[in-house]
């Protein structure tokens, strides 16, 4: 064999190894693109499925069997002597209130999301409208509602805050003055008295049991026979 033919084979057998590296190169990087594109694909799946999933459900419960407005409900809590909650005060702003049992102290912060603080302080005092309880036992919760323009840029907020004298029976709803553009555009600090809406009795002094009325005059009793039948003839009420 020559040594053109020798160089021939050479060449044609590299070639032929290069293209081999190549095959084995390229199924190697579709197999890997297949690879990605089904674990994306699972995962995407994954998400979507665990996001409806999300949606149609609420602590575990489906959706169409809770309440609206339990799904909407702002977080309370209180203690022996306190009690706290949180309730919608602007579109982009939530208050955080506590109500001081000891002192009857109602107070308000509202965080400003821009500003990255507590900008609202906003206050009263519940012993003003449920009176001087030496032991009281308060509960507080909070509800939305819509907020009534006050004039200007001040309007009340989206929520009511409700206090319960628990041993009176009393309760008392106050809103809070919120003035948005000063949080919006320059996040000035607000400070203000909170607004007493309205307050009423839960337990009337005379609620509860009542005591069983006395029989009317000729009613029967045990052992008594009932009164005579004014229908019937004086004869007919003497039969036995």
């Amino acid at each position: 064999m020559s040594q053109v033919d020798t160089s021939l084979e050479m060449v044609a057998s590299t070639s032929k190894a290069r293209c081999c590296n190549w095959t084995l190169v390229a199924y190697g990087v579709l197999a890997g693109i297949a690879l990605s594109v089904v674990v994306g694909t699972a995962f995407w799946l994954g998400r979507e499925s665990a996001s409806a999933s999300s949606q149609s459900t609420w602590n575990g419960i489906a959706r169409d069997k809770v309440p609206t407005d339990l799904l909407a409900a702002s977080a309370t809590h209180g203690g022996a002597n306190m009690a706290v909650c949180t309730a919608q005060v602007g579109d982009d702003a939530e208050g955080f209130f506590a109500l001081d049992f000891i002192t009857g102290d109602l107070k308000g912060w509202v965080y400003y999301p821009k500003m990255g603080r507590f900008g609202g302080l906003f206050m009263t005092n519940v012993k003003q409208q449920l009176g001087q309880s030496k032991n009281p036992e308060y509960l507080l919760v909070s509800g939305g509602t819509f907020g009534a323009r006050l004039g200007g840029n001040v309007k009340l907020a989206q929520s009511l805050i409700y206090v319960v004298d628990t041993r009176s029976g009393q309760f008392a709803a106050y809103s809070a003055p919120w003035n948005s553009a000063m949080e919006n555009s320059s996040g000035t600090p607000q400070m203000s008295q909170m607004i007493l809406m309205d307050f009423s009795q839960i337990r009337d002094a005379d609620s509860g049991a009542k005591k069983p009325m006395a029989p009317m005059p000729g009613a029967a009793g045990p052992g008594k026979p009932g009164a005579a039948d004014p229908n019937k003839p004086a004869n007919q009420n003497n039969k036995k």
